[in-house]
């Protein structure tokens, strides 16, 4: 037992590593199993998709192109008037949402209802959103018009409202990216319809845009010949203003400023002159009084010496000098002679110095009479300036006058020129927008795209199809494979045991005498060589005595009990099958024999062991029948003598099979497993509810009991190969097939 129960920890430690692993196979084979289920929810969504199509009202779009231009062409407002007519300039920048927001406008909708008379012509995709109590006043609006009805003014309003909402619920207006273009698309039931509309939106359009220009045009040149008489006053009094101050200031343009200009150049230049003219007289007259100061000779100012007087003195001085230096040089500083010589000198010199005070008041004249001039010119200049200096401010003022009016008369003049310009075009005027295409009646609808409608349908088809496929696999409580028992219970599933059809229960239990290469017969070997290959117990032997138990009556448990029994015993072991069902006896049934000497009989003392045991002639299996005796079979099954038997026969057999209740329904095969090495669990195969299973091996862990394995009885082996179930079942077939075959 403590064995297994390791084997069971191991298998149980590997699935649970493996329970978060998406097992995409598996999520296939879900598929495939489910494949008739999400084929016809596809087929039914296509089917229904199909019918809403057919009852859905095709709707047509009709499209058409309008290009507004880039640069305007038609009428060009100068640039130097742009800052003033800023608000009839283009905005490039939003030219394209403006456009749009105007076609989509509900004035421009009236207009085109207006003009194809849909109000009365209308059909149900401008009238649909009427109400059913209004169909007959909207009807008779219809027919008599507004004017002919006596309809109250709001309901006519309200009409006419919902006929304008319908058409702008059609309507649609687009910008084609990284152009200029405007796509106008209108939708209706009839195609005419829309490719009329659509053609006309862009007809009334271009027709209401080249009106806004006039409009705009006659509003700029009315504007421009008002300003033009504003302008043409203005210049009338800045000439005026102008004419005034210059008659007011004695000033004439150019003249007068230049005039003063020479004079005060030519002050400029005598003013230099006498002041360098003063300035020699003063230097001369310094030299004189310094001369005259200090003694120096007369040699040292050119000036004196150029005096013809003064000239013929020092010619004298120096004709005595040399005289005197003759008489020194002949005679004593006493003698007569030289005594007179230096007299004459003396009183030459003293006339050369009374002449130098003569000449020096000469040159003081001459310097009094320069400044004199020096200043009277600085006068005179100074006036100049100031006169000048009043001349500049008056000419300023005056500038400024000259400067407005010429400004006055270049704004006067480009509104002239611009006034004219836009008299002459404003007959030339274009919408600067054109339709480059027309709509063309359209031929498909473009409601319901069937191809869309169809595409979505197989997809939420297909999508619900999963879901409901996930659902049922979710909801699906059975097991189906050997990978889903193991993982559910934590205890190895031995074998998968087909289904077989239409026979009897004799039949049935002789079948694998019968056809020992059937697919069921191979799956019973293949039970029983894994219980030969299984070690339980402390020990480590096989099994020698094997519990099979199911959790309801009629899940195969007495024909795999029988079934493995009759190829045991076929194949030369000795094997004793003990029917341990004293509630519900079935064995003698499937092998057609009596019951009337049974384990009853034996476990009641009655009968020996050897008048209880059978032997089926063909295979060699001993069988001890059971009876039905309700009230006392939990006691025979528990009793010491029951216990007792099975050992004893577990000496003398090499495999003993209790075929024993469904655990379930009672709690035989519970005492039974005790007697046991293994307890064999039958399930059926898409019927036995998992919850039921698990509440089955509840009821052997709860007394301690874990030496449990698993068979799938019932096994439809097409079905289970169908839902990708690729495990021995698969092969058991195809080696069927090749037995028959051959």
């Amino acid at each position: 037992m403590t064995g297994t129960h390791i084997v069971h920890n191991t298998r149980s430690s590997g699935a649970s590593d493996e329970e978060f692993l998406i097992d995409i196979r598996s999520i296939f084979l879900m598929f495939w199993r489910r494949k008739y289920i999400i084929f016809s929810v596809v087929f039914i969504g296509l089917l229904s998709v199909i019918g809403i199509l057919s009852y859905i009202k095709p709707h047509y779009t009709a499209r058409a192109l309008v290009l507004v231009e880039s640069n305007a062409t038609s009428f060009q407002i100068p640039k130097e008037l742009q800052v003033l007519v800023g608000n009839y300039a283009r905005a490039d920048s939003s030219v394209i949402s403006n456009e749009i927001e105007i076609i989509r406008s509900r004035n421009m909708a009236q207009k085109v209802i207006d003009r194809l008379d849909l109000l009365n012509n209308a059909g149900s995709d401008l009238t649909g959103a009427i109400e059913a109590g209004q169909k007959d006043s909207f009807k008779a609006l219809k027919l008599n018009g507004a004017q002919g009805t006596n309809m109250p003014p709001e309901i006519i309003e309200e009409h006419t409202n919902i006929v304008v909402t319908n058409f702008l619920n059609n309507l649609s207006v687009r910008a084609i990216p990284g152009s200029y273009a405007i796509q106008i698309q209108y939708t209706s039931p009839s195609p005419r319809q829309a490719a009329l509309v659509a053609n006309t939106i862009a007809d009334v359009y271009i027709e209401e845009r080249l009106a806004m220009k006039f409009k705009a045009g006659k509003k700029l040149t009315d504007w421009l010949d008002s300003r033009l008489n504003e302008l043409r006053e203005q210049v009338r009094k800045s000439e005026i203003a102008v004419a005034d101050y210059q008659a007011q200031n004695n000033l004439t343009e150019g003249i007068r400023s230049i005039i003063t200009a020479e004079q005060i150049s030519q002050l400029n230049s005598q003013l230099i002159s006498a002041k360098a003219k003063k300035a020699e007289a003063q230097v001369r007259l310094d030299q004189v009084r310094k001369i005259a100061e200090t003694g120096e000779t007369l040699e040292t100012s050119s000036d004196v010496m150029e005096e013809s007087f003064i000239s013929r003195l020092r010619s004298q001085e120096s004709d005595l000098l040399i005289k005197l230096s003759d008489l020194s040089n002949r005679y004593g500083e006493k003698h007569p002679s030289i005594i007179k010589v230096r007299e004459e000198l003396k009183e030459l010199r003293g006339k050369i110095k009374s002449e130098m005070g003569r000449v020096a008041q000469s040159f003081e004249n001459e310097v009094l009479v320069a400044s004199a001039r020096v200043k009277a010119l600085e006068d005179g200049l100074n006036e100049l300036k100031e006169v000048r200096n009043s001349e500049n401010e008056k000419m300023v003022r005056m500038n400024e006058l000259m400067r407005e009016a010429k400004s006055n008369q270049l704004i006067f003049d480009t509104f002239l020129q611009t006034y004219k310009r836009s008299d002459e075009q404003e007959q030339l005027q274009e919408a600067e927008a054109r339709i480059i295409s027309y709509a063309a009646i359209p031929r498909r609808p473009s409601y319901p795209d069937k191809l869309l409608f169809l595409s979505l349908g197989i997809t939420f088809s297909l999508f619900l199809g999963i879901f409901i496929s996930f659902l049922l696999e979710k909801l699906d409580n059975t097991f189906r494979s050997p990978n889903q028992l193991e993982k559910a219970t934590q205890y190895p599933c031995y074998a998968l045991i087909p289904a077989m059809d239409n026979m009897n229960q004799k039949q049935l239990v002789r079948y694998v005498l019968d056809q020992p290469s059937s697919t069921v017969a191979e799956a019973v070997r293949t039970l029983r060589t894994v219980l030969n290959l299984r070690a339980t117990g402390a020990e480590g032997k096989k099994p020698k005595v094997i519990t099979i138990t199911s959790s309801f009556p009629g899940e195969g448990k007495t024909t795999l009990s029988c079934w493995l029994g009759h190829l045991a015993a076929k194949s030369g072991d000795k094997v004793i099958l003990i029917d341990c069902d004293m509630r519900r006896p079935n064995v003698h049934r499937s092998l057609d024999k009596n019951n009337d000497i049974s384990i009853v009989e034996y476990l009641s003392g009655k009968n020996t062991l050897d008048e209880v045991v059978h032997k089926d002639e063909t295979s060699g299996l001993h069988t001890i029948y059971a009876k039905s005796v309700p009230n006392s079979a939990l006691d025979l099954v528990s009793s010491d003598k029951m216990k007792n038997l099975v050992e004893a026969l577990s000496q003398e057999y090499d495999l003993v099979i209790l075929d024993s209740p469904a655990c379930l329904a009672v709690s035989d095969a519970r005492l039974l497993a005790r007697y046991s090495d293994l307890t064999v669990y039958s399930v059926a195969w898409d019927r036995t509810p998992r919850e039921v299973v698990m509440g089955g091996v509840k009821q052997f862990t709860d007394m301690g009991y874990d030496n449990i394995a698993f068979t799938l009885t019932n096994v439809d082996i097409k079905r289970h190969v169908r839902y990708g179930y690729g495990d021995v079942v698969y092969y058991y077939g195809m080696y069927d097939e090749g037995q028959k075959k051959a």
